[in-house]
C-alpha cells in the first residue's frame, strides 16, 4: 500500500514512524451480524440500447419529491429492495461503487443517469441481470481493494474527514469478517478498549492489509497505524 506519513500531532518518541491516534474514545454500540451474499463470477453479456427516457422515468420513479434531483433514504431503501438485496447486503456497496455514487444512502440525477448508462442498464431487470457482477467485485483482489479504498468515502458522514467508529466497525465485520475473522476480535478490542472515537482514512486503509498478515509476523518497527499496534498489544495479552 505504500509507505504512509506520520501524523503532525502526537508524535512518538520511537525511532520508527507511526501514526498517531487522535481522538477521544466513546461508547460503542454492540455490532449485530450482518447478512451475507455469496458472490459468484459473472457471465459474459452482449451490450444493450441504453434508453435514456426509459431510465430518467426510472430515476422519477425513486426520487424523492420534495427533492426532484436526488433520490433520498426511503427511495434507495427502496431502489435496493425491489432488486432482492437489504440494506445489511455487501452487495449494496458493488453497485454504489460501480455506479459512482458519493454518499452512502443517497443517489443523485447525475450518478442516476452517467452509472446506469455506463453499466448499460435502463431498467431494473437489466440491473438485475448484472448481479454476477456485482458479485465478482468480492472475487477479484484488485476490484475489491479499488472498492474497499471507495467505502471509506462512500460511507463517513458527508461533513467530516473521518469515520465513525461505530461505521467503521459495521462495515469492517460486512465487508471482511468471513474472509479474515481477526476482524471480529478487533471490533471486540475497540469496544473494550475504546482506544478511538474515529476512523481516519489512513487506518481505513491500511486496515485491509492489516488483516491479510499473519498477527504472529507482525512487525511494530514497521509504519503501521499506532491504532494496530495497540491492539497486537491487547491479543497478546489475552
Amino acid at each position: 500500500m505504500g509507505s504512509k506519513q506520520s501524523s503532525p500531532a502526537n508524535q512518538p518518541t520511537l525511532t520508527k514512524r507511526k501514526r498517531s491516534n487522535t481522538q477521544p474514545s466513546q461508547d460503542i454500540k454492540p455490532i449485530q451480524e450482518p447478512t451475507r451474499t455469496n458472490p459468484t463470477p459473472p457471465p459474459q453479456q452482449q451490450p444493450q440500447h441504453f434508453d435514456t427516457q426509459q431510465c430518467t422515468q426510472l430515476f422519477q420513479h425513486y426520487a424523492d419529491p420534495d427533492s426532484p434531483n436526488t433520490i433520498t433514504l426511503d427511495g434507495t431503501r427502496q431502489f435496493f429492495e425491489d432488486l432482492g438485496l437489504s440494506i445489511e447486503d455487501v452487495l449494496i456497496f458493488a453497485i454504489a461503487w460501480k455506479m459512482h455514487t458519493s454518499t452512502m444512502g443517497y443517489i443523485t440525477r447525475e450518478e442516476w443517469m452517467n452509472g446506469m448508462e455506463e453499466l448499460g442498464t435502463d431498467s431494473m431487470d437489466k440491473l438485475r441481470a448484472k448481479r454476477s457482477e456485482f458479485e465478482h467485485v468480492f472475487y477479484d483482489a484488485s476490484e475489491f481493494k479499488e472498492m474497499y479504498k471507495y467505502t471509506f468515502t462512500y460511507a463517513k458522514n458527508r461533513d467530516q474527514k473521518c469515520m465513525e467508529i461505530e461505521t467503521a466497525a459495521v462495515l469492517w465485520t460486512m465487508l471482511l469478517s468471513d474472509k479474515f475473522p481477526i476482524v471480529h476480535e478487533f471490533v471486540r478490542f475497540l469496544q473494550e478498549k475504546k482506544p478511538v472515537r474515529v476512523i481516519n482514512r489512513d487506518q481505513w486503509q491500511s486496515f485491509l492489509d492489516f488483516v491479510s498478515i499473519d498477527i504472529v509476523d507482525y512487525d511494530e518497527s514497521s509504519a503501521w497505524p499506532v491504532l494496530f499496534d495497540e491492539f497486537v498489544e491487547w491479543k497478546r495479552e489475552q
